[in-house]
């Protein structure tokens, strides 16, 4: 999921105008959910594949200097996976090239956390997925990104929740 980040960096800028336009758009202001797994731009993607959501993992974490993210995809969705991180990549090419889309809160926070050119991302692929560090030496932008995985882990248990809620 992680592997547009740099894309979102480089279209962070877009963002705030696409974000902008699209509330102009709205006859009422409406709060931009923070997931909106099927409307937001990038993140539809993961429900384009039948199932991925449900043989994946995403786990995030306030560290020190910023966020951890660990995504774990089960054995032989490695390829839906995958599939699903490329059309993400192709989302992010299309922001850069200046195409408007809505995304969630998530998506607009995160580019927005890149446009401070102050956060350093790395990735490590694993056996079993990937492990993503967000951090930055920027007292100011660590706290940014703290708060921004603390309200991830904070909306992903509200939607867990809710989604174990339907499935009853």
């Amino acid at each position: 999921m992680f592997k547009t980040a740099i894309m979102l960096a480089l279209a962070a800028m877009l963002v705030i105008g696409i974000t902008a336009g699209y509330a102009e758009e709205k006859a009422t202001p409406v709060e931009t959910p923070w997931f909106d797994l099927e409307n937001c731009g990038m993140c539809k993607h993961l429900m384009a594949e039948e199932g991925l959501m449900d043989h994946m993992t995403w786990e995030n974490y306030v560290v020190g200097t910023g966020m951890m993210s660990v995504t774990v995809v089960a054995p032989g969705w490695e390829e839906k996976y995958k599939e699903m991180s490329a059309a993400m990549d192709a989302t992010g090419k299309k922001l850069m090239a200046g195409e408007q889309m809505y995304l969630c809160g998530f998506c607009q926070s995160f580019g927005m956390l890149f446009a401070t050119g102050k956060v350093k991302w790395e990735e490590v692929e694993t056996k079993a997925g990937y492990v993503s560090l967000m951090t930055s030496t920027d007292p100011e932008t660590i706290k940014m990104i703290q708060t921004h995985a603390q309200r991830t882990i904070d909306e992903y248990k509200k939607m867990e929740t809710e989604h174990e809620g339907h499935e009853h």
